[in-house]
């Protein structure tokens, strides 16, 4: 019986070879071997020259055998494209980083050649992201967009999903960015759309932008928001001087008339202020009197005005100095007197025409002022949209 059994295997065997069924498979294991070793020996030219990484897959593509499977042939060719299209400035991905790319995605077709699973799809990469961080301090107009420059943005996980993204809030809440504000453009470069998202990014105390790809963050992009915070600055006002002619009033004429026993009296005076939140304005004052006979007499304000107004989104926090100036004296002597006050007062020196020769009286008497820097502190108002 056995050696029946032995006679039918070996006549069985011998139709098989005849009609090439053996040739085949051995056919068919040869290809598969030879790509392993084309695949292989790119592997090894890429680590070897990093900077060939390009010639290298298309020599690996080109190089394949006709007769394995299309699959195959058609994943290489997609894999010299995909490389050599992504090698441009878009990418902006350096040498190293795209040479280790390309071989762990020949040994990922290395795997699908072999049937091996434990060698899953490369996930995403990533060169680079801009901006790198969210500044809430900005004007919200430049607060529009994040662009991520990688490679392979179009993988699926094992879920069948892409590379999601997060928002990361200060008490580790995250809240996905929804789909139709992310701009898949190409496998190379995806875009989060910001837009009129600066409310909601400083409402919910955002901290970061994160992505997950297969439930991992690890070594995907995050994005820091820096939040907003109201800034101070110092600005200095240079008001020079200030010429001021009071009109004549009263019922005397038009001439002082002083001598060293007829004097004149003078009130001059400087002013600064707070007119606003935004406004500083200024202001002079002089009045000045013939103390006897015909009284002849000059005074009043000039007009407030502006010596100061904060850019917009600023407010005025505090000025120095701050004590606005007065002087008084008794004018006997013709010609220009000159008047200096202390530090801590805005005017430095009241300089002052009284009495010359003739009449004065709206047409000569004057002040002129003299004021010191103003330094004067600012700080952000919160903008309208966070508010």
């Amino acid at each position: 019986m056995r050696q029946i059994y032995l006679l039918i295997m070996i006549f069985t065997g011998s139709i098989f070879l005849q009609c090439g069924i053996g040739s085949g498979i051995e056919k068919v294991a040869s290809s598969i071997d030879k790509a392993s070793i084309i695949i292989d020996q790119g592997i090894q030219d890429i680590t070897a020259e990093s900077s060939n990484w390009r010639s290298i897959l298309e020599r690996v593509s080109q190089d394949l055998p006709q007769d394995i499977s299309s699959a195959i042939r058609n994943d290489a060719q997609n894999l010299v494209n995909r490389s050599i299209a992504t090698a441009g400035t878009e990418l902006r991905c350096n040498v190293d980083f795209l040479a280790k790319r390309a071989i762990a995605s020949l040994r990922w077709l290395k795997a699908k050649l072999t049937g091996d699973k434990n060698v899953a799809l490369p996930p995403p990469g990533f060169c680079q992201v801009t901006p790198d961080a969210v500044d809430l301090n900005a004007l919200q107009g430049s607060i529009s967009k994040v662009t991520i420059h990688g490679y392979d943005l179009d993988h699926a996980d094992a879920s069948g999903k892409k590379i999601a993204f997060y928002l990361l809030k200060a008490n580790g809440q995250k809240e996905e960015i929804p789909d139709d504000r992310i701009g898949r453009t190409t496998h190379y470069q995806v875009t989060i759309n910001l837009g009129n998202m600066a409310r909601k990014l400083y409402d919910d105390k955002v901290a970061k932008i994160i992505s997950s790809w297969n439930d991992s963050q690890e070594s995907f992009p995050e994005v820091v928001i820096l939040p907003w915070t109201s800034q101070k600055r110092t600005e200095t006002v240079n008001l020079a001087r200030t010429s001021f002619m009071p009109p004549k009033i009263g019922r005397g004429d038009g001439d002082f008339n002083t001598h060293d026993n007829e004097h004149m009296s003078l009130d001059a005076r400087g002013e600064i202020m707070l007119a606003d939140a935004t406004t500083l304005k200024y202001r002079v004052y002089m009045h000045a009197r013939e103390e006897r006979s015909d009284w002849t007499e000059v005074g009043g304000y000039s007009e407030w005005a502006t010596a100061y107004t904060a850019p917009p989104g600023w407010r005025i926090v505090s000025f120095r100095p701050n004590s606005n100036s007065r002087h008084t004296a008794n004018i006997i002597m013709h010609d220009d007197q000159q008047y200096f006050r202390p530090a801590g007062e805005v005017v430095q020196k009241f300089q002052v025409w009284g009495d010359h020769d003739g009449d004065e009286a709206g047409t000569w008497t004057r002040v002129d002022v003299f004021w010191r820097s103003i330094e004067v502190t600012i700080e952000q108002v919160t903008p309208n949209w966070a508010q």
